[in-house]
């Protein structure tokens, strides 16, 4: 259970991080959204933890944000 946990707060933080940055760049999440090839209901649902996110995502979103994977992941 506490590894669980762990990794639930590891991933509310990338969350966080993706999420401030998207927000400093003034990108919508439409905009966002549009770039991941989904609506802005799916990132809404992606950003408030909703919907699980997966590597391949987040790679995606490294590269929209403009940023190394290691940023979301320190």
């Amino acid at each position: 259970m506490q590894t669980n946990n762990l990794i639930e707060e590891k991933v509310e933080k990338i969350i966080s991080k993706v999420r401030n940055l998207r927000i400093q760049k003034e990108y919508s999440q439409e905009y966002v959204g549009d770039r991941l090839g989904i609506g802005q209901v799916a990132y809404h649902k992606l950003e408030n933890g909703k919907t699980k996110l997966k590597i391949g995502v987040l790679i995606k979103l490294a590269l929209i944000l403009e940023k190394e994977i290691s940023y979301f992941i320190e």
